[in-house]
């Protein structure tokens, strides 16, 4: 169960930046100049689950967007912002509902003992 809640916290941690970083992009889709962040996370995350580790060893980070630039030379794509928004939340709902899930079953196969 601890290797579940380090990967879980490490998940919730990727998806929470993302979240942040998203926010980040949309407050400064008109700063001129301005290059948008991605966070990418998931992909470590599995290297790390196949070594049989619970998480990977560093935190995830940000690195930069590469959308096409506007007339001010800003990266920033609303409309890939706000969906990328909309993806990171459901991501948050499907990891947080399973890992309820995972509890309750673990919490009514000790009660039947």
């Amino acid at each position: 169960m601890d290797q579940l809640f380090s990967t879980v916290e490490y998940a919730l941690g990727g998806l929470q930046l993302r979240t942040d970083t998203i926010a980040h992009n949309i407050a400064n889709s008109n700063t001129p100049l301005y290059r948008s962040k991605r966070v990418n996370f998931e992909g470590a995350l599995a290297s790390a689950l196949e070594e049989g580790k619970s998480a990977p060893d560093r935190k995830p980070g940000t690195t930069g967007g590469y959308d096409l630039v506007d007339a001010n030379g800003t990266s920033v794509s609303l409309e890939n912002e706000i969906t990328e928004m909309a993806k990171t939340a459901l991501s948050r709902q499907t990891l947080v509902s399973a890992f309820n899930y995972k509890v309750e079953i673990t919490k009514t196969s000790v009660n039947a003992r």
